[in-house]
């Protein structure tokens, strides 16, 4: 090699350790925020092993000095630069969470840190670029004139390295999040995420005071437990941010939650994190059976006990009138198969957007084809919209599955039954009440809700992975009865009750 190329190549030599190096110090920079002090053995090893490798290339001129520190290179440029600084950091950031934010699901779904957490990924994702340039303009010069430069060792050696990495990322794709039992008085927050703002409010609010009610009773425990609480927003941008913000800034440990929507959000970060999640909603794939569980009775379960309920009136005809909307979907999936079944004749069916002002006609043909009963189902407003309707229609035989629990004006209802949590456990309300006096007691979700944190509790107190210590749980004696999980499934499920609006109230029918 001329005098020309060789200073070239020292020059691209030093360009590319710098680089590399800058790489490497970022990400163990970057690393110390999620790993601590152990982070300071990966960045003794991202240094050492570069400078080592070039040295040696330097001093001996061998090809497998060279391919050694060309493959130290390519996976810190790859590995640290490109996968962790610009995939988990940079390109999530500014495309999954800005510019492309409703889009986010085709990024990374690695939850946002502190400002130093991402801004050394940042810092390792741009010197990454310069690195890789200038590491294949010196490989380039170099690799001809090394010593004992062999094309099929270099195939045969890059062959070995590529299936290691594959190998090492398969593995560290199925380790445990879990970092060993915790010690003894240990702080374990626990984030619970639900609607507080918008037609879902009142569920959201029920829900996180049968949480903290459940907290409030928790016997002596080994650990001690803050409930974090999180708003879920009332768009997919902000369930989002909540969720990243739980899971990357406050360092939840496990994770409960309401509402379907959300819930589907939800999921893959649970995953990413590696904690346990429990959502009291009834979309059944959101339940993984891995780390994402749902805790309350599947829409067959619903459809099941409405239809027996059904059959015991001697119902023969029904109206369905339903809102456009996930779990309310899959209720009326489960329902038309059990009428079927059961050979009960819908004489109407219609599905509605959400925004529907007038249900006028809907209204009337649901009327002129003479069912037994006339089946609603709809979340705030468009349930009490579609009930002054048809109450001024002098429609009053009426059921659902849930949705009448909710209403903003049960007087609406009056007469009317329907299938909603059941409560096996008598005195439940009544502490509820007692802990909570003038607030609304909404029935739906909040014995899971309640059963959900004590199931998370149990899982720490145990001392094993609280992630695994839900996955063996296949039964158990909660405040709605007895619940059950088929092993490997994610949905847990009960048997849902019969309720009744009697002067204004809910009332259960035992």
């Amino acid at each position: 090699m001329g005098p020309i190329a060789s200073n070239q190549a020292h020059a691209y030599a030093r360009l590319s350790l710098w680089f590399v190096l800058a790489t490497s110090i970022a990400t163990t920079v970057h690393h110390y925020y999620r790993f601590g002090l152990v982070t300071l053995l990966l960045g003794a090893l991202l240094v050492g092993l570069p400078v080592f490798c070039l040295r040696a290339f330097r001093r001996t001129e061998q090809f497998v000095a060279l391919l050694g520190y060309g493959a130290v290179s390519a996976w810190i440029i790859i590995g640290f630069g490109l996968f962790d600084g610009w995939w988990q950091s940079t390109l999530k950031l500014f495309l999954g969470n800005f510019l492309l934010a409703p889009y986010g699901a085709y990024f990374s779904w690695a939850p946002v840190g502190g400002f130093g957490f991402e801004a050394t990924g940042i810092i390792a994702s741009f010197s990454s670029l310069f690195a890789a340039y200038y590491t294949g303009r010196f490989m380039r010069l170099a690799l001809p004139v090394a010593r004992g430069h062999s094309p099929s060792l270099g195939r045969t050696l890059l062959a070995v390295g590529v299936l290691g990495l594959l190998l090492l990322g398969y593995a560290s794709r199925k380790q445990s999040g879990y970092a060993g039992p915790p010690a003894a008085g240990e702080l374990i927050k626990i984030g619970v995420i639900v609607p507080t703002q918008g037609p879902q409010a009142l569920l959201g609010s029920s829900f996180l005071k049968a949480v903290e009610l459940a907290k409030a009773e928790l016997p002596g425990t080994k650990y001690r437990y803050e409930l974090v609480v999180a708003d879920t927003g009332v768009n997919p941008i902000q369930t989002r941010a909540a969720i990243q913000k739980l899971i990357g800034v406050d360092k939840v440990r496990a994770i409960v939650g309401g509402i379907s929507l959300p819930g589907e959000i939800i999921k893959p970060y649970a995953s990413y994190a590696k904690i346990p999640h429990l959502c009291v909603c009834s979309v059944s794939r959101i339940g993984d059976g891995e780390y994402n569980f749902t805790n309350i009775p599947l829409p067959e379960d619903e459809a099941a006990r409405w239809v027996q309920e059904a059959k015991r009136r001697a119902i023969g005809r029904v109206a369905l009138l339903w809102q456009d909307y996930p779990s309310i979907d899959g209720h009326l999936l489960a329902l038309r198969r059990e009428l079927e079944s059961a050979h009960i004749e819908v004489s109407f069916a219609r599905r509605f957007a959400r925004d529907t002002a007038s249900f006028a006609a809907m209204v009337d043909a649901a009327i002129a084809s003479r069912p037994d009963v006339y089946f609603v189902e709809a979340p705030e407003p468009a349930l009490s919209r579609l009930g002054r309707q048809l109450k001024a229609a002098g429609v009053s035989n009426l059921s659902s599955i849930v949705a009448i629990s909710i209403s903003s004006d049960l007087g609406l209802f009056e007469g009317a039954w329907y299938t909603d949590s059941n409560l096996a456990d008598a005195d439940f309300a009544a502490r509820f009440v007692k802990r909570f006096p003038g607030t609304r007691f909404a029935t739906h979700m909040m014995p899971y809700a309640y059963d959900s944190l004590r199931l998370i509790v149990d899982g720490f107190e145990s001392g094993r992975d609280p992630a695994q210590y839900i996955r063996d749980k296949t039964e158990y004696s909660g405040t709605p009865g007895r619940v059950w999980r088929l092993p490997g499934s994610g949905n847990y499920r009960s048997e849902p009750a019969v309720w009744i609006i009697k002067q204004g109230k809910p009332e259960i029918l035992r």
